[in-house]
């Protein structure tokens, strides 16, 4: 009976919707949440793929900083921290929880606090304003301490939710200064205070071990999580076999990020369900204009190739209607970005068809992709070759190469020669726009574009600038403007967020970049668990009906 229903799905799919397909036909409901397994089961263990900023969910998952951003209105929750209390404009004071230990059983006081603290001030992150702003920690007790800011700084405790403290000997053997791509566990081992330990490999955003290993940290202060003993996470592999490994096989990958034309693989899988969540997690399509085919430096075929493209189409053919047009590159979904588009109307001039003919008929444009990325890229070249418009590909499955060349061609020291460069910009800020304004930022190591004073006055203000006030909505307003005035990007609809998942896996996705391996659980009828000359049970593996979450449900 499984079979003949496959049969009659697949007969249907070129002519019918997957929403249709769902009201179609039978899935079985989803049983996991009835028949969950006890947490920490020593034998519990699931594989995931994360092919974008796997530095960024694994430090998130290994370390804890005061607070940890979250899926609420503010934006974070209390971690280290038990409470904090604004001052003044400067002035923050802490108090932290009580019997805070290292992942290593040894206990966290203020004096570690205050030494990691001063030890970041010295080697902050580089991807903010942070590391121009200094500060004084001032201890007021054993659980209480406070942070004095030496200018005006809006976004401080966005950027404190990425400051994680470690143990002394970690710092002085290891060094972990800030980085472009922030701070992360540069050797495995009981060094922090995450949910997980850190067993073996790393993950830096410039270089990454292929495959990390993950145990449950005994210590952790919130002794709710984690649920799950061993993650092992991988960081490279080809997507398609990723594909083949989740839908085909059982054991091999229990969660990954897809491709949207692999909705249907996951959809009829054994083994694999399907859920798809709103998110501000983003896909950036860079112009190199530093270094680049030197048409681009012109702004007029750079505005011909976003007009050229047919959004609608894009959305409805290559995003499998999974996402939102968006006037910009920033993700639609960020509140004031949608408040934005909402309360302003972006005026344009529109190129006609033998003017877009006239820019861009001959153009040849070298593309530098991860292979996940092929299926958008395709739809792109697709409608833009009716113009006359070549692409050439060079791909590769790591986002490491992605980064090194990006790095490199701030500093004009690429090997590699790339006109367009798409990257997965998982929200890594959270919920704060931040995520793609960086790339706008000429001081920074993100930045392609060139010299532009007016933004980085634009840019200058929104650091200064208190959100949710009418002068940050004016100032999220001129940097998104400006960005399309000078089409500094190749603008595509935003997305939404397509996770492959085992069947017998219990996973909420949080709204941006944040995975909670964590808060993961997984049944008693998952791989792991069952003794393994026991068989996954026919019936189960009937297609489940997708999962549709909607972000206003967590808030």
């Amino acid at each position: 009976m499984y079979k003949i229903v496959l049969l009659l799905i697949f007969t249907y799919i070129s002519s019918f919707s997957q929403e249709h397909l769902v009201s179609k036909f039978e899935f079985r409901e989803d049983s996991t949440n009835f028949n969950k397994a006890k947490p920490l089961n020593p034998k519990s263990h699931i594989n995931i793929f994360l092919p974008s900023i796997p530095y960024s969910y694994i430090a998130k998952s290994t370390n804890s900083g005061l607070i940890r951003s979250y899926d609420n209105k503010q934006g974070w929750v209390y971690d280290l921290a038990k409470s904090h209390k604004r001052v003044d404009e400067y002035t923050y004071v802490f108090e932290l929880r009580e019997n805070l230990k290292f992942q290593n059983g040894k206990d966290f006081t203020i004096d570690d606090v205050l030494f990691n603290l001063e030890f970041f001030k010295k080697n902050p992150i580089l991807y903010t304003n942070i590391d121009k702003v200094d500060f004084d920690i001032i201890k007021l007790d054993e659980k209480r301490f406070k942070i004095v800011l030496k200018e005006k700084y809006e976004m401080f405790l966005t950027d404190l939710s990425r400051v994680y403290f470690y143990t002394k000997e970690y710092i002085e053997k290891y060094n972990p200064v800030g980085a472009e791509t922030g701070t992360a566990t540069k050797q495995a081992g009981a060094f922090g205070m995450g949910p997980y330990i850190l067993q073996r490999g790393f993950a830096l955003g410039k270089k990454q071990t292929e495959k990390l290993e993950l145990v449950a940290n005994p210590y952790y202060w919130n002794k709710e999580f984690p649920k799950i003993q061993r993650i092992t996470v991988y960081t490279q592999l080809d997507v398609n076999k990723a594909i083949e490994d989740i839908t085909k096989y059982e054991g091999k990958l229990d969660l990954m990020p897809i491709p949207f034309n692999k909705k249907i693989e996951v959809l009829l899988s054994p083994y694999s369900k399907l859920i798809v969540s709103e998110t501000t997690n983003n896909f950036v399509i860079f112009f190199n204009l530093l270094n680049g085919n030197q048409k681009l430096q012109n702004q007029n075929l750079r505005k011909a190739l976003n007009q050229a493209l047919n959004q609608e189409n894009l959305l409805n053919f290559v995003y499998k209607n999974e996402g939102k047009i968006s006037p910009f590159t920033t993700s639609i979904n960020y509140d004031i970005v949608k408040k934005v588009a909402k309360n302003y109307k972006y005026k344009e001039e529109k190129l006609t068809k033998d003017e877009l003919n006239k820019l861009l008929n001959g153009l040849e444009l070298s593309i530098f992709t991860q292979d996940r990325f092929m299926f958008l890229l395709k739809g792109i070249e697709y409608q833009l070759k009716k113009y006359g418009v070549k692409f050439n590909y060079k791909i590769t499955n790591s986002e490491k190469d992605i980064y090194e060349q990006l790095l490199k061609t701030n500093k004009n020291k690429n090997d590699k020669n790339w006109d367009l460069l798409i990257w997965g910009d998982d929200d890594w800020y959270y919920k704060n726009p931040w995520s793609v304004f960086f790339i706008y930022e000429t001081s920074g190591s993100w930045s392609t574009i060139g010299k532009d004073d007016l933004m980085q006055e634009h840019i200058k203000k929104f650091f200064t600038t208190k959100i949710n006030s009418n002068e940050y909505e004016e100032v999220v307003k001129n940097i998104l403007f400006r960005a399309k005035d000078k089409a500094y990007t190749l603008t595509v609809p935003s997305i939404n967020k397509v996770t492959a998942v085992n069947k017998e896996v219990i996973y909420k996705p949080y709204e941006g970049g944040i995975i909670p391996l964590w808060e993961i659980e997984i049944s008693n009828n998952h791989w792991s668990l069952r003794p393994k000359e026991s068989q996954y049970k026919e019936e189960l593996k009937k297609a489940i009906k997708p999962k549709r979450v909607k972000y206003e449900t967590f808030k």
